[in-house]
């Protein structure tokens, strides 16, 4: 995790109970940022341990705006809330929460002349499923709206994954089949390539970003983050099944592509190296540790 920050900054955060906003949230608070943060009053803030006591929490929808009238100038808002359409929800909430909201949240920023407006987004084509082309929507509308005095920098984030994850993803998932030696376990040819970061290297490019912001004549960009390297399908699945000590037989060809799924999908981390970001966990480590966290 990132060292202490001697700069800290007043931070807006969505998302923060969820996979990525909560392991960004305790990195935040280590680094001594002063994080407002979201919730509902069902929201279990499990994930977060002790750094829940130092977070300022405003519930949601009724409270939407009050982390920007505290008094206190709000220097980033960090926009990790996502709905990915996998527990049955509509086309009208997928838009509501990932189209949306980060608009809303942006003219609220602007409102408030918030330096800094961080959008999480994902690298999946709009055409692959709802969720991507909610996302996809909101880009198009940030893109549009972009003006000073706000800097948006949209965050096209790889495949990230670790402990404390989503079960019902790819790579849980198919951690859970092999632990739990599935008879069968039916997959695609596995020819995709696709960049997989883990959840503490993409927490640190995020941190990275923020505390270094892109500097230019625009107000907005886009940083990838990823590895860097494109790994095949079915060698990630080949070596979940490897460290697992799994019995599954995997079935590779059993299933079919998504439509409109890319073959490749790489992230040219360019930009972060340059702020000094490189990737410490590899592909082999990360999963070791998320097998291990699920056993």
């Amino acid at each position: 995790m990132p060292s202490a920050n001697p700069k800290s900054q007043t931070v807006v955060l969505t998302g923060a109970t969820g996979f990525l906003g909560s392991h960004l949230c305790r990195a935040l608070v280590e680094r001594g940022h002063r994080v407002h943060a979201y919730h509902r009053p069902q929201s279990n803030l499990a994930r977060l341990g002790d750094a829940a006591a130092k977070v300022q929490w405003h519930l949601t929808p009724e409270t939407f705006s009050t982390p920007f009238t505290t008094g206190a100038r709000v220097d980033a808002v960090i926009h990790c809330a996502a709905l990915y359409g996998r527990k049955n929800e509509t086309i009208s909430d997928l838009i509501a929460a990932n189209t949306l909201l980060p608009v809303q949240l942006f003219e609220q920023a602007q409102r408030h002349a918030v330096p800094l407006f961080l959008h999480a987004d994902t690298i999946l084509d709009p055409a692959v499923n709802p969720y991507a082309r909610s996302k996809h929507q909101a880009v198009e509308w940030l893109r549009a709206a972009a003006a000073e005095p706000v800097r948006i920098t949209n965050l096209k984030l790889q495949h990230f994954y670790g402990p404390g994850d989503d079960l019902t993803k790819f790579i849980p998932a198919m951690m859970m089949k092999c632990l739990a030696h599935e008879p069968e376990i039916k997959l695609t040819d596995g020819q995709q390539r696709r960049d997989f970061i883990y959840i503490d290297d993409a927490v640190r490019a995020i941190i990275a970003v923020l505390e270094q912001p892109v500097s230019g004549g625009h107000n907005f960009y886009e940083v990838e983050i990823g590895n860097g390297m494109a790994v095949p399908i079915r060698e990630l699945v080949e070596t979940i099944h490897r460290l697992a000590g799994s019995r599954s037989k995997l079935l590779f060809g059993a299933l079919p592509h998504r439509p409109g799924e890319p073959m490749l999908a790489q992230a040219d981390i360019s930009a972060l190296t340059a702020m000094g970001w490189h990737p410490q966990i590899s592909l082999t480590d990360g999963l070791q540790r998320t097998l291990a966290s699920l056993t």
